[in-house]
């Protein structure tokens, strides 16, 4: 039975999800601890400040809404999620000229949360699936 810190963490990830597809970047700050760390081996960030221009650059070029379909408290204070991506390629991106194509990916992330604010995320998102979606000449 989860205890009043792992709904607490659940419900802080449910709301970074809102805020991220509302685009409310600026109310990220409250969420995230000043020296939140990123381990994503596709899009890494040093800051939440960099996090932040990359969302609002990739909402820009693929206006996309994320929806969590598992999400569920771990050991350690720590929150998985699996997220499944949806949106449509409207400006250049990584290179790529919008097609207008629909675009769909997931990914499967952990927060740790500390003292109520996300201290790391850890990410293994579906970034091939995606950039062939976009049209990146992928290794054969």
């Amino acid at each position: 039975m989860p205890n009043d810190e792992d709904t607490g963490n659940v419900a802080l990830i449910s709301k970074l999800n809102d805020v991220v597809n509302e685009r409310r970047y600026d109310d990220m700050d409250e969420l995230f601890d000043p020296a939140f760390v990123d381990n994503n081996p596709a899009w890494s960030v040093s800051s939440l400040a960099e996090l932040k221009e990359l969302l609002a650059g990739a909402h820009e070029a693929m206006d996309f809404t994320s929806h969590h379909d598992l999400i569920y408290a771990a050991d350690g204070g720590k929150v998985v999620i699996h997220i499944t991506f949806s949106g449509r390629h409207m400006k250049p991106f990584i290179g790529q000229q919008p097609t207008g194509d629909a675009l769909r990916w997931t990914s499967i992330e952990v927060y740790r949360i500390v003292d109520g604010r996300i201290a790391e995320r850890w990410v293994q998102a579906d970034t091939t699936g995606l950039l062939a979606q976009l049209g990146v000449p992928l290794p054969a």
